[in-house]
């Protein structure tokens, strides 16, 4: 029998090989849950309100100053601080933030503590008190958790997160769209707040702790301030530049803006480990001083106790 010539073979276009692998991937097939698209409607609008995805992904670097106010019962603690982020051509964040505290007691003439905190995409370091070491662990985890060169909603899904609308609410007298975000593990839940009005992020409110430990937390985002970009005037981004944080309903943090600059041209070498002694080399010499101290403190004691006793 002859054979017969194969019918022509059409390839699905890009669009169609999206669908399918949503279909694959969705809730229908897997048991996956999807966002609701009412409340990627609303995550969209405060994008566009704050300037657009195309500009948030144009941003190369951003410097930012900002002062922390931490806030107890009796006292009020300032600190200053600097952020530097940068995106390198393989999408990769680094980072850099420098501390200064009060001196608390701590150094000579009550001067001011300063910390500096480094992350170049593969390592960290941090500078303390003038000694150098490597960050690692949980407060590597800490210095890098939730920072944005762009904005968080521009890749809260590829973090794992699933969006929900929920009830409206009324935030501080302004009507507003409420979204629960979760992650796909179902161990971190957060709810924002967007006004109704013009999309902007008014309250971001989650749970940290362990029952019965459990603290409510709570950003109140303010004063939004239209930032253009050092490299083209005619770009722009909103950020608001007053954040205030609650714990269980009393402010604890206040952080207010003093600058913010976008493309501006800062240096990869900025994110190099800070210059300084290792903290490992520092702590042997302090070891040694304090050996040699008790030792001299000791050869005293037995020079007295061989004194006569009318001595």
């Amino acid at each position: 029998q002859r054979l017969q010539d194969p019918a022509p073979v059409t390839l699905p276009d890009k669009e169609t090989k999206q669908a399918a692998v949503d279909d694959i991937l969705g809730e229908d097939i897997l048991g996956i849950a999807k966002s609701d698209p009412a409340a990627m409607e609303v995550i969209q609008k405060y994008i566009d309100a704050v300037g657009g995805r195309e500009a948030m992904l144009s941003i190369t670097d951003r410097v930012e100053r900002f002062k922390n106010t931490k806030i107890d019962p009796t006292t009020e603690t300032v600190m200053k601080m600097a952020r530097f982020l940068k995106r390198t051509g393989e999408g990769v964040l680094m980072i850099r933030e420098e501390w200064q505290l009060p001196g608390l007691g701590l150094t000579k003439n009550n001067e001011p503590l300063n910390f500096v905190q480094v992350y170049d995409g593969e390592k960290a370091w941090v500078k303390a008190m003038g000694a150098v070491s490597p960050l690692a662990g949980k407060t590597l985890i800490v210095f890098v958790w939730d920072k944005h060169i762009d904005d968080f909603f521009i890749t809260f899904q590829d973090n794992g997160y699933i969006a929900n609308l929920k009830e409206d609410q009324t935030v501080l007298g302004t009507a507003c769209k409420m979204v629960e975000l979760k992650s796909f593990a179902g161990n971190q839940v957060q709810m924002f707040a967007f006004s109704d009005e013009d999309g902007l992020l008014l309250r971001k409110t989650w749970n940290e702790g362990q029952a019965p430990a459990v603290i409510k937390k709570e950003v109140f985002f303010s004063e939004y301030t239209r930032i253009r970009f050092s490299d083209d005037r005619n770009r722009w981004i909103k950020i608001p530049t007053i954040k205030k944080i609650f714990e269980d309903g009393e402010l604890s943090l206040e952080q207010n803006y003093d600058e913010i600059a976008l493309n501006s041209g800062v240096s990869p070498t900025l994110f190099g480990r800070p210059e300084g002694r290792s903290f490992d080399e520092v702590r042997r010499e302090r070891e040694a001083a304090r050996a040699a101290e008790q030792e001299a403190s000791a050869g005293d004691a037995e020079a007295v106790e061989k004194k006569p006793v009318w001595e």
